[in-house]
């Protein structure tokens, strides 16, 4: 065994000279064979080791054992021991989590606060070739993808590693060197109750599959690796393709739809979850049904829709643009004011600046200002009525120039292929109830300036920061 761990570390890159290992120590026979194992050629490998231990106070008197065993055990084998007593039954309570859950969280907590303060950097674990088999068949069975498929990595990389040595070899052998190297360990009685999945797929399930092909858990191990190979080049692959296809603007990450379009379905899926990934970090709470969802609609002929996906983000379509953001955007209400020519207004808490002024005599030339998109000229003498700024309301209409007859606000917005969330935001023009100018957009044709024009209204305004949708 030891020549076969010894291949794998090297092969796997798992140790290197001058590492800082800490090892998690349960008592049981894996977790003693591997501090056993590293102990025996911490000269060879070059490398300081130290144990962990983590009392759950789960097992009562048992565990208060398993604790004064690794003590021993350690005191004998000359290894620096950490250890440490969590009451993980109050811990499931208060977070309401199994115990299992609250026992894994505290264990890996406890691992971590301690590689942070005494600088190891390297976690080791004693999971092994059946422990293996065990994860990728219950991922299997309660739904996975490839990723989840290649169960537990021989390294997972993060603010320190995580290696897992025995995964090369199954728990017959550990058991064996065990006892080959004089090694007594501790049993825990919970591995053999059956209201536990893990356990009834080891005690039930597993044994039934080995009737079937006695090598059933060598098999889901290869299996294991393969998917580890092809995840691997997918998210090489994936990594390229964002760098062309996905960009991230604020709170929102951005999707070239184009290119997307002509990506295999697979890869598809996978820029979808590249994006979640770039907004949040992470993909919890994000299963292949939402995915899923979003490519299909993405697929579909519709332009305009949102579809909420867990922890607050939406995935949204609007016409050539597709976006995932955290949450939704709140606009400004601009609410409702009235405007006297030949002044000047500045809304601080809107962040907009406006100015009317009044040309008597109407000689204006129709320069290039009158193209200026931040500044428009009007009529004087057909506004009838008091001048308002405010949001759009329902019904709003107005005559756009170059449309023949009158257009709904919200329909030149769709024309315009503004977005949905933005539309409540642009300032509005208005005399009375009539729009005379959406600004940034479109006048009134009924209010545009013409040869028999007496006198003119200049209207200028700016937008101070990113609220408005103009």
């Amino acid at each position: 065994m030891e020549e076969k761990l010894l291949q794998y570390i090297s092969y796997n890159g798992l140790i290197m000279a001058g590492d800082r290992i800490l090892i998690g120590v349960s008592g049981g026979a894996d977790s003693l064979a591997l501090l056993y194992f590293l102990k025996k050629y911490q000269g060879v490998l070059n490398i300081e080791i130290a144990a962990a231990h983590l009392n759950h106070e789960i097992r009562g008197k048992a565990a208060e054992e398993d604790h004064a065993f690794v003590k021993e055990f350690c005191f004998k084998q000359s290894v620096l021991l950490y250890d440490k007593s969590v009451d993980v039954i109050r811990l499931a309570k208060k977070n309401k989590i199994s115990l299992e859950e609250a026992g894994r969280e505290a264990r890996y907590a406890f691992f971590k606060e301690l590689q942070s303060s005494e600088a190891y950097n390297k976690l080791a674990l004693g999971h092994h070739l059946n422990d293996q088999a065990e994860t990728v068949l219950m991922r299997l069975i309660r739904g996975t993808g490839v990723k989840g498929a290649a169960g537990m990595l021989s390294e997972t990389k993060g603010e320190s590693d995580i290696i897992r040595p025995l995964l090369c070899v199954d728990k017959k052998t550990v058991i064996s060197y065990c006892k080959k190297n004089g090694l007594r360990y501790r049993t825990d009685d919970t591995n053999f109750e059956t209201d536990v999945t893990r356990n009834k797929l080891r005690l039930e399930i597993i044994p039934m599959l080995k009737a079937i092909n006695p090598k059933v858990e060598e098999h889901l191990s290869e299996f294991a690796m393969l998917a580890h190979e092809h995840e691997q080049f997918l998210q090489n692959s994936i990594a390229e393709l964002s760098t062309n296809m996905i960009t991230k603007k604020s709170n929102r990450v951005y999707l070239n739809l184009e290119m997307w379009r002509l990506q295999f379905p697979l890869l598809q899926k996978e820029l979808l979850r590249q994006m979640v990934l770039q907004l949040k970090g992470s993909l919890k709470e994000i299963e292949y049904n939402h995915i899923l969802c979003v490519k299909q609609q993405l697929l579909s002929e519709k332009t305009v829709w949102e579809l909420h996906l867990p922890h607050g983000m939406q995935a949204v379509r609007r016409y050539d643009l597709f976006w995932i953001e955290e949450k939704k955007t709140v606009v400004p209400e601009i609410g409702c004011y009235e405007l006297l020519p030949d002044k000047a207004y500045y809304f601080a808490k809107e962040g907009l600046w406006i100015k009317l002024t009044v040309i008597p005599d109407g000689s204006i030339k129709k320069s290039k200002e009158l193209k200026n998109h931040s500044e428009k000229y009007f009529d004087y003498g057909k506004i009838r009525g008091k001048l308002y700024l405010r949001n759009r309301r329902p019904g709003d209409f107005f005559s756009p120039v170059g449309i023949t007859g009158k257009k709904k606000i919200k329909d030149y917005f769709i024309d315009r292929k503004v977005e949905r969330e933005k539309r409540d935001a642009v300032p509005l023009l208005a005399v009375g109830s009539e729009v005379i100018w959406i600004l940034g957009y479109a006048i009134n044709r009924e209010y545009q300036v013409s040869p028999e024009t007496k006198s003119i209204l200049k209207v200028q305004y700016q937008i101070i920061g990113e609220k408005f949708g103009v």
